[in-house]
């Protein structure tokens, strides 16, 4: 089979639209645009797709930031060597995204993330709740402006606080903006799953032109959406949260789900038998020990189980 041609680069910006660009992004650090700035910027971002363009590396590149300290960010922005200098290091940084700003950024962190088999739970200083599951890491910007956090990898369940603020989730698909609500978000190898579980989640898909009225996600319902669509919009339910007590809820289940789940939490592989491939899987199973999980779904269903090398097999 051909390997699909490699994903042709994002075409170059003209340097003066990277410069307003630039300018923009630091008047909106220094403080809150006021009405008639803000009318301004998104009449400049209405007048050409290149400066929507542009400004999508701007906003880019301010997520990032937000994954600094916010000692280091605020010194990348004050530095004292004039405004013009600025401008110009902020023109290379969004005309260079994304591999300029990782050399930049010289290993920085995210702002919390967890190892495989781990979570973490935290608080934001506005007041929302977070908490990580295995594998996951995500960056936090708390500005004047909004609250944003960026999911890099894994998934994350949040609660959100009372804020004037917008409070946005950004993965690779696409934005979620928080309508007063408890969610959780997934980042999958090619769509993102939001799961409402309160209150209602605005999607905003990164390539997609969906009407806000037919993106709205409200509780009790999940989505998966690619950069270019909404997929089909399905019941959610609370046993999806049971990763957070270090369980995993199967409802008839097919078992290679069941072992994919069960991955998530282990550097141990689950193989499975082609002949298993019908077998449907229901019952709660611990996370955090595969040995025991597997044992109670060998005893339910009568299979065999067997280790080679890192993995064990599962089959009749």
């Amino acid at each position: 089979m051909n390997n699909p041609p490699p994903s042709s680069p994002d075409p170059a910006i003209a340097p003066h639209i990277l410069a307003q660009a630039a300018s923009w992004l630091m008047l909106i650090q220094e403080a809150p645009l006021l009405p008639a700035q803000q009318l301004e910027l998104d009449g400049w971002r209405l007048t050409s797709a290149e400066h929507e363009r542009a400004w999508k590396r701007a906003q880019r590149l301010l997520m990032r930031m937000g994954s600094l300290p916010p000692s280091l960010a605020k010194q990348t922005l004050t530095r004292p060597t004039g405004r013009r200098n600025v401008v110009c290091g902020l023109l290379m940084l969004i005309g260079a995204a994304p591999l300029s700003w990782w050399a930049w950024r010289l290993g920085v962190a995210s702002d919390y993330q967890t190892a495989v088999g781990k979570r973490q739970q935290a608080l934001l200083a506005d007041g929302t709740q977070i908490t990580l599951n295995s594998d996951s890491a995500v960056d936090v910007l708390l500005d004047r402006a909004q609250r944003l956090l960026q999911l890099r990898r894994g998934e994350l369940y949040i609660v959100t606080a009372a804020d004037p603020r917008p409070l946005l989730v950004q993965t690779e698909q696409g934005q979620l903006l928080a309508l007063g609500t408890r969610f959780s978000v997934r980042q999958l190898a090619n769509e993102t799953l939001l799961a409402v579980y309160q209150g209602a989640v605005q999607v905003r898909p990164e390539g997609a032109s969906v009407a806000p009225a037919e993106n709205i996600i409200r509780a009790g319902q999940q989505v998966r959406f690619s950069r270019e669509q909404l997929g089909v919009v399905e019941a959610s339910s609370e046993t999806t949260l049971a990763w957070r007590r270090g369980l995993l809820v199967a409802d008839d289940m097919p078992l290679i789900e069941w072992a994919q789940e069960l991955m998530r939490y282990s550097k141990q592989r689950l193989e499975c038998d082609p002949a298993l491939s019908e077998l449907r899987v229901s019952g709660t199973f611990p996370v955090d020990d595969l040995h025991l999980a597997v044992a109670m779904l060998a005893q339910t269903h009568g299979l065999h189980v067997r280790q080679a090398g890192n993995s064990l097999l599962i089959s009749r």
